[in-house]
């Protein structure tokens, strides 16, 4: 018998048996779905650069997923085109119930742990009268407490996924120089594409915000291509809503600009709405479905938001006749304010005298008084456009 063939073969053996044992799966995700989500397709994507991973039909109520990590990464769930919940793919058997509960996996748990909390005291706090004093000393608590929460999970988190997805709800409120701390401070983010783009980001932000030229893009849809700049015109304001469909906030933002677009655009203001991140067929659905009167780019994508370092939407920007931005990312009450004084100047810049032997002031129709605060509660959309 030729003993070095078999010590040979012997080996191969134990390497296709070693290679088996890496590639089987070590991860399985089971979600559970409504009925009317049968025969849809469900994706799981990372959550950190937008990879697809894995697809599956959902049947019988459900889409399964399962597949080999070594380390753990962030994953989000996508269902029929709308986007569910952002959870943890480690090795185990991750559950995720029709409300969008994950468990099952010790970084899942603890995660789900945390947001609980978070609900709750968001809850409590919605219930209290901040004009009371009494309940405006017992609201600061649980903001308070409220914020204290992802400093705490990133600070016990830090160097694992957990630690990345608290750290990434914290960055979307820091400054570039406290992000460029950050990261010196847990080398572990740095290989975080999210956190990356957050940087480039803040970067992009700092050149268009206010008191900056705006920025001109060029979005293609439909086999027409359409220019931000043929909507910002020479002489008026401009409100620009960089929005998408799925945005609660954004839907809630389009009342306010509504009340100011039926005010203003008579008197020198333009509205326009740039969709981002977004499914042109959805956007479509909610320009009709919420009586959108304004233009709006479709299909815009990623590319304004690389451009205006936009990490979050709503974001609204006000631009002047001479193309300045003048406000930026306001929002309800703040917006209106912003908006009510650009327009009362821009009256009163119209405002000019003919000198002559008989001097004849020309005077259009005074802005109107100063909107009174708004409803701010948010608007449930109807649109097809999210999960849980």
């Amino acid at each position: 018998m030729n003993f070095k063939s078999l010590f040979g073969l012997s080996m191969c053996a134990m390497i296709v048996s070693a290679c088996s044992i890496d590639t089987q799966p070590n991860y399985f995700v089971t979600v559970d779905l409504p009925a009317d989500r049968n025969n849809t397709m469900a994706y799981l994507l990372s959550w950190d650069d937008g990879a697809k991973i894995d697809s599956a039909l959902v049947t019988g109520g459900q889409a399964k997923f399962s597949g080999h990590t070594g380390d753990p990464f962030i994953g989000r769930l996508v269902v029929d085109g709308a986007r569910g919940p952002i959870f943890i793919v480690e090795q185990g058997e991750v559950n995720i119930s029709p409300e969008g509960k994950v468990s099952g996996t010790p970084l899942n748990d603890k995660l789900t742990s945390d947001k609980v909390r978070m609900n709750e005291l968001e809850t409590e706090f919605g219930k209290l009268n901040t004009a009371d004093s009494i309940q405006s000393v017992q609201s600061e608590k649980l903001k308070n407490a409220y914020d204290s929460i992802p400093v705490r999970a990133y600070n016990e988190n830090k160097g694992n996924t957990l630690g990345l997805y608290w750290f990434l709800q914290l960055a979307y409120e820091m400054d570039l120089a406290h992000i460029d701390a950050a990261l010196a401070a847990d080398k572990s983010l740095a290989s975080s594409q999210r956190v990356k783009k957050l940087r480039e980001a803040r970067l992009a932000l700092a050149e268009t915000n206010e008191g900056k030229h705006y920025k001109d893009f060029t979005v293609t849809y439909d086999g027409k291509a359409e220019k931000f700049s043929d909507y910002v015109k020479p002489g008026r304001y401009t409100l620009v809503d960089f929005w998408a469909s799925w945005c609660g906030p954004c839907i809630r933002q389009t009342k306010v600009i509504k009340e100011l677009y039926n005010r203003y655009k008579d008197s020198g203001l333009d509205v326009v709405g740039v969709a981002v991140w977004d499914e042109p067929a959805n956007t479509l659905k909610a320009i009709k479905s919420h009586g959108l009167d304004w233009p709006c780019i479709i299909n815009a994508q990623n590319v304004p938001t690389d451009l205006y370092g936009i990490s979050g939407i709503p974001c609204i920007i006000l631009i002047n006749p001479d193309g300045i931005i003048v406000s930026r990312d306001k929002q309800d009450q703040a917006l209106i304010d912003d908006v009510d004084k650009a327009m009362a100047d821009y009256a009163a810049s119209q405002e000019f005298t003919v000198p002559s032997e008989n001097t004849v002031s020309v005077t259009p129709a005074a802005a109107a008084p100063k909107h009174a605060a708004t409803d701010t509660a948010t608007v449930t959309t109807t649109d097809n456009s999210v999960i849980f």
